[in-house]
């Protein structure tokens, strides 16, 4: 899994790329010319204050790509965006909204 890092790319998804969300997330995504997806994940301080929660946010998030990645389409630049919701769902739940985003968007194979 390719992390999606510098401003610039950040900035192009946000000005040009389309936009889906649902109760825990919003995503956002535009074609790159790679053979591979690259993914950034925002999780903002007003989700929580406390770095120990937007972490564990970032990081359940992060593991359900990974599991869902062979059967996601290569090519994009993907961006992740944490809602308030979020903070006090467990995991299968947040997973199960993240593969919503992803089939809602036809971006499984």
């Amino acid at each position: 899994m390719l992390s999606l890092k510098s401003k610039k790319d950040f900035d192009n998804v946000f000005k040009k790329g389309k936009v889906f969300g649902n109760r825990n997330f919003t995503l956002r995504y535009i074609k790159n010319r790679k053979d591979a997806n690259r993914l950034g994940i925002i999780v903002s301080k007003k989700v929580s204050k406390k770095a120990v929660d937007r972490n564990r946010i970032r990081r359940q998030i992060r593991e359900s790509y990974r599991q869902m990645e062979d059967a996601v389409k290569p090519g994009y630049d993907l961006i992740i965006t944490a809602k308030n919701s979020c903070l006090g769902e467990k995991y299968n739940v947040l997973d199960k909204s993240l593969k919503h985003l992803f089939y809602k968007e036809n971006l499984l194979k």
